[in-house]
């Protein structure tokens, strides 16, 4: 099996993502840096398939993205691309603003023999949703749990891939109408099978990434476009109802965690 992890940063030398690398190789994981696409500056170039599609922006999320929204979008998606093109098996993917937990390493080797069915597992959250608990990560039954949420996590700060999962994201995330972590969320319009780890095996610093977005400002929309949001949103809620139906062995029966399963600040 091939298997390869790095880390997304605009900056290999600054601080954060130097520390993030000691770190990695202190619990035994050999990563390498992914130079970011910068949008900071302005909308970035595109290459091969990418196409920003600004009528589904507005229809899905009433806003267009910022620049540096596709770039961090893009940081994600070419490295993917890079990992996929290169034959790699298993990824593992982490933002710069990440700090690892005690056994994260053990849990990212428990979580790359798993099979390739598993496709994307997340690392942390920025939400709490109702999941499954599908099955203890280690040995020790009261350490961590493999689970399979119901709805998006939100974030994009740490995950790991399979080659199917690899495959599904370039085949569906060619056209740019949301963040990158929103596609991840939208699992159910690709059939992503989306799993994550409770406790979390990381968590955000508080300072940002360097390759962290601008918040968007919302244009105005006429009446026509309001009620196309709505009825979209709609659309997409009973799609996804209807995806958790047809696998409903897979996803239920669901619980909240008992506690806040993560360190970072932002989680809700």
């Amino acid at each position: 099996m091939k298997f390869g992890c790095w880390v997304i940063s605009l900056d290999e030398q600054c601080e954060q993502t130097q520390t993030l690398l000691a770190a990695l190789r202190q619990q035994g994981i050999d990563a390498s840096v992914f130079h970011g696409v910068d949008g900071r500056q302005g909308l970035p170039p595109l290459q091969g398939r990418e196409k920003i599609n600004k009528s589904q922006s507005i229809l899905r999320h009433q806003q267009m993205l910022t620049s540096s929204q596709v770039g961090c979008y893009l940081s994600h998606y070419r490295v993917i691309k890079k990992a996929y093109d290169e034959g790699y098996d298993r990824i593992c993917i982490l933002e710069d603003d990440a700090i690892l937990e005690d056994k994260f390493g053990e849990g990212v080797n428990r979580l790359i023999d798993l099979p390739e069915e598993y496709e994307m597992t997340r690392l942390m959250a920025l939400k709490i949703r109702k999941r499954k608990v599908i099955k203890p990560l280690f040995d020790d039954c009261n350490s961590h749990d493999l689970v399979r949420p119901e709805r998006g996590w939100c974030g994009a700060q740490g995950y790991i891939l399979s080659r199917p999962g690899m495959k599904k994201i370039l085949d569906n995330g060619g056209d740019l109408f949301e963040p990158i972590d929103k596609l991840y969320d939208h699992f159910f319009e690709f059939d992503l099978k989306l799993y994550g780890v409770e406790p979390h095996l990381l968590y955000e610093q508080r300072e940002e990434s360097n390759i962290k977005k601008t918040p968007p400002s919302k244009p105005y929309m006429g009446i026509v476009l309001k009620i196309g949001f709505h009825l979209y949103k709609g659309f997409r809620s009973l799609k996804r109802h209807l995806y958790l139906n047809r696998f409903r062995n897979e996803f239920y029966p669901t619980s909240k965690p008992k506690g806040r399963p993560g360190r970072t600040e932002r989680m809700k």
